[in-house]
Parts: structure tokens; C-alpha cells; sequence
């Protein structure tokens, strides 16, 4: 069970729902409301709202005004790379850098006899998110984890409201997609729904500011409203439900019915709980506040802006409502773990049980000396017959040029030309500059390389001209070092012997 707050900002008021929510059912909690006016400004007004309420998840939505809701058509191959796609087509039809953006979609379900893959998708910058989040974290010491998107959470009531997302009139005919027009002040929001899903939005630049002088404005920017959703392939109008400030004005139903063409009603009861009757008289005008608090729900039907850099972790409440099923996860995988390090260390067991086998076996063979222990197993191999039949070379060609570079005079410009080694012979060929005495420093070389007991007959063999700035001298030495003394045991036996 999950308490969720959704905050509705208007030009004068502040007003926030307060919902709770279970696997199917949805109450409501308060619907509260402050004026904006004096010093006391929006976030005030929040702050004093809803700062001391403990809820789970907050929600709260840009105006109209700073969002664009665009409607794509794209072939079906683009469902494979959508977002890449998406970015693409968004960044042609906003007025600002899509790098600056955030964005969110949902993809609306096929028309029967069409292949195409139609896209609902709502643009803002990000700074206006921002902005937003900003607010309401200054208010009441979090952020939001919800930014909706205009009048898309409208389609919320939907979950609330069956009524909107049903497909059928009540004798059974088929019914058309409907409209939610939330009429408020400076501005008013419309969203149409197809069985519920929000499929085509706009934003009407007047309200009830100016009426009835203005009626006749509202009433040609809902038309042309109307006019772009046909336009875009949507059915006729079954119903359209009027919410918001307007709702209460006194024949504004009947007027804009007329006007329109349409039946407009006020919005169905809820199927809420907790609904009391004075609750039951704030509803139109608590609406959008309702419907952006079902933003937090995981049955949303409307968008979330905070994408990118600006996404936000799940809430507490997600979690909370997860715990049980998190902790039953977790003792499973806890006993799974637990069977499986027994299961490993019985067939460690049975290894080291063939090991030690093989070790016996292996010991009593070579050495004649049968044992499991391994310290014993390798003071057996130190001692064996193979002990002293080192493979490796006792000196190699690296060793050489070691030995050479120390050999070579420090006043000396020396290069090698090869060195060759050959069944312990090794001969290099030293190049030394013209007007050098090569002679004189191939035998300071020599000399040097005979400290090294490992390097035997070492000599100059031949000291010739190499071109006219080059001296080339061979230089020849067998690699061969003193034989190995006898094991340390050896000479003990032989004095214990003497001394018997």
C-alpha cells in the first residue's frame, strides 16, 4: 500500500490530492488547497501543504505551455532502434537543441489493416524539468519523482474513472474515443483517450479569465483542436468531460455541447474510496491534482520526464510494497547458496580423496616411499635422482650481452652486429668507430668477460675494417660453467664413513 501526492500548480492556487493505493483499489486521503497571494508564493504555499506530510511518492506536472506532444507515424523496422529513431525525428520538430531535452513515449496500439507504428511522445527542456524539481525539493525537502507532461495525466482518471477507457455505450454499441478538457484559468489542457490510452493532446491558450466575453475564443481553439485530432486519423468524439475551474460554471456545459457538437458532461463518479460528499464536490477542480498523483502509480498511463540526467531512483514506496516479495527472493537464493557450497565441498572431498591416491601411487613408484603428505612429497622430489639435471642452461645469451655491456669502456662508441650461440659457443661481432684502437679495446673486452667464470676461452678472434667509419672485431667464448658440486649429503656419508 502506497501513499501518493500529486501537486497541481496554477496561477492562483496550489493544490495537492493525497491518494492511497493498493493492488486494486485507490482511496483518497485529502484534497488540500492554499491560495497564491501576498508573500505567500507557490512554494510556500506547497511547503505548508504538504511539508510535514509523509507520503511515498510525489508527482507534479509541467504546463502545457512548456511541453510538446507530438504524435509520429514511423514504419515497424524503426521498433528495433525506437529511441535512436525517436531522436531523430523530435529533433525536426522542437525549437530547441535536442541535446537540451528530455523526452518520454508510448507507443499507441495499431488500427486494424495499417503496418504503421504510431508514437506518442512529449518533449520539454530540461531546465523547465528541472525548474520543477527544483521547486518542489525547496518546498518540502524532496524531489518528485514523477514530471508529467501537460495534460496527459488527465488520461489517469481513466484508472478511477472505467468509464472513460470503456469501448461500449451502455446498450452494447460500439462508443468512440472521448476528451477530458481541463478548463482553468489563464489556460486550458485537452487530452484524447482511445480505450483509455491518451493518443492526441493540446494546449488552449485561454480559460475562464475574460468569460463570457471570450466564450467564442474557447470555442474556436477547441474546434481547431477537434479539427487537428480527425486530422490525425481519430474517430468522432463520443463524449467530452468537462473538469477543472470551468466545471462549476453554470451552462458552460450546455454552451460549449452546442457550440462543438459534442456531449460534454461532467466527469463519472470515481471509483475511489474514502469519497465523502464534501470530497465528492472538489473532484472537478481537484482533477488534474488526482490524476497527476496516479502518475506515481505503476499503472500509469501518462509520461515521465524525468529521463537522463535528470531520472530519479524508485521511491521508498515501491520498495516497501516489494519487501515481502524481496525477502522471500532473497531466503531462496540464501538456501540455493547454501545447497550448492555443500554440494561443492562434498565434490572437493571426493577429489582430494583420488588425489591423495594418485600421490601414494606416484611416491611409491619413483621414490619407493609412500605418503599423502605434500612437504614430505617435495623434500622426496628435491632429493630424487633428477634433482640435480637442471634443464635450463646455466648461462644463455642474455646473460652475454650483460656481461658484455659491462666489459665495453664507457668512452666507447660499441654497437653488436650479431650474436650467435650454438651449443654452448657463442660469438659476437662488435663494431666499433674508425680511429678507434680495435685491437686494443676488443682485448680490454676480452678481458673483462674472462672474470666471468661461466664464460671459458674467451678470445679475439679476427679484428678487420668495416667501411670507411667502421671496425668490426669476433669475438669467441664457450659457455660453460663449473661442474655442480656434489649434494651437501654426499660429502657427509663420505666423512662419517672416514671417521668409522
Amino acid at each position: 500500500m502506497a501513499r501518493l501526492a500529486g501537486i497541481d500548480i496554477g496561477p492562483r492556487h496550489v493544490r495537492v490530492a493525497i491518494l492511497r493505493t493498493s493492488y486494486r483499489k485507490a482511496a483518497v486521503e485529502a484534497l488540500l488547497s492554499l491560495p497564491i497571494e501576498g508573500e505567500r508564493t507557490a512554494e510556500k504555499a506547497l511547503a505548508e501543504l504538504l511539508g510535514r506530510v509523509r507520503v511515498d511518492s510525489v508527482s507534479i506536472s509541467l504546463p502545457g505551455e512548456s511541453c510538446f506532444l507530438r504524435r509520429l507515424e514511423l514504419p515497424n523496422t524503426a521498433a528495433r532502434e525506437l529511441e535512436s529513431v525517436l531522436l531523430f525525428e523530435l529533433e525536426s520538430s522542437v525549437p530547441f537543441e535536442i541535446d537540451e531535452a528530455v523526452f518520454d513515449h508510448r507507443r499507441l496500439s495499431p488500427k486494424g489493416g495499417t503496418e504503421a507504428l504510431t508514437v506518442f511522445a512529449a518533449v520539454a527542456r530540461q531546465e523547465d524539468v528541472r525548474a520543477r524539481v527544483d521547486l518542489v525539493k525547496a518546498a518540502i525537502g524532496r524531489e518528485p519523482d514523477v514530471v508529467d507532461a501537460g495534460s496527459l495525466p488527465l488520461a489517469n482518471l481513466a484508472l478511477v474513472a472505467p468509464q472513460l477507457a470503456s469501448t461500449t455505450n451502455a446498450d452494447g454499441t460500439p462508443r468512440g474515443p472521448v476528451a477530458i478538457l481541463d478548463l482553468g484559468e489563464n489556460q486550458s489542457e485537452l487530452v484524447f483517450l482511445e480505450a483509455g490510452q491518451p493518443c492526441f493532446a493540446r494546449t488552449v491558450s485561454r480559460g475562464t479569465t475574460g468569460l463570457p466575453e471570450t466564450a467564442k475564443d474557447i470555442a474556436r481553439e477547441l474546434k481547431q483542436s477537434i479539427a487537428g485530432w480527425r486530422a490525425v486519423g481519430g474517430g468522432a468524439l463520443s463524449t467530452l468531460y468537462l473538469v477543472g475551474e470551468g466545471a462549476g460554471i453554470a451552462g458552460a456545459a450546455t454552451y460549449l455541447s452546442s457550440t462543438l457538437g459534442v456531449p460534454v458532461a461532467e466527469l463519472p463518479k470515481l471509483d475511489v474510496e474514502g469519497l465523502s460528499p464534501e470530497l465528492d464536490e472538489k473532484v472537478p477542480s481537484f482533477a488534474r491534482a488526482i490524476a497527476v498523483a496516479l502518475s506515481g502509480d505503476s499503472k500509469t498511463r501518462s509520461m515521465n520526464l524525468r529521463q537522463g540526467a535528470l531520472a530519479t531512483a524508485r521511491s521508498f514506496a515501491f520498495i516497501q510494497e516489494k519487501a515481502p516479495l524481496l525477502v522471500g527472493l532473497g531466503l531462496v537464493v540464501l538456501v540455493s547458496f547454501g545447497f550448492s557450497v555443500i554440494a561443492e565441498m562434498r565434490a572437493l572431498s571426493a577429489e582430494r580423496t583420488l588425489l591423495d591416491e594418485e600421490l601414494k601411487s606416484t611416491t611409491k613408484e619413483v621414490f619407493g616411499e609412500e605418503t599423502t603428505d605434500l612437504v614430505r612429497a617435495t623434500e622426496l622430489l628435491e632429493k630424487g635422482p633428477t634433482a640435480d639435471d637442471d634443464p635450463f642452461p646455466a648461462v644463455d645469451g642474455f646473460d652475454v650481452m650483460v656481461e658484455l655491456s659491462k666489459a665495453v669502456p664507457r668512452d666507447v662508441v660499441h654497437d653488436v652486429a650479431e650474436l650467435d650461440i650454438n651449443r654452448g659457443h657463442a660469438i659476437i661481432q662488435g663494431i666499433l668507430p674508425t680511429g678507434t684502437d680495435a685491437q686494443a679495446t676488443a682485448d680490454t673486452i676480452a678481458a673483462a668477460m674472462r672474470t666471468n667464470p661461466c664464460l671459458r676461452d674467451v678470445k679475439v678472434s679476427k679484428v678487420t675494417q668495416s667501411g670507411p667509419e667502421k671496425q668490426k672485431y669476433i669475438l669467441e667464448m664457450d659457455l660453460r660453467c663449473e661442474e655442480k658440486k656434489k649434494k651437501a649429503s654426499e660429502p657427509a656419508k663420505s666423512e662419517k664413513e672416514g671417521a668409522q
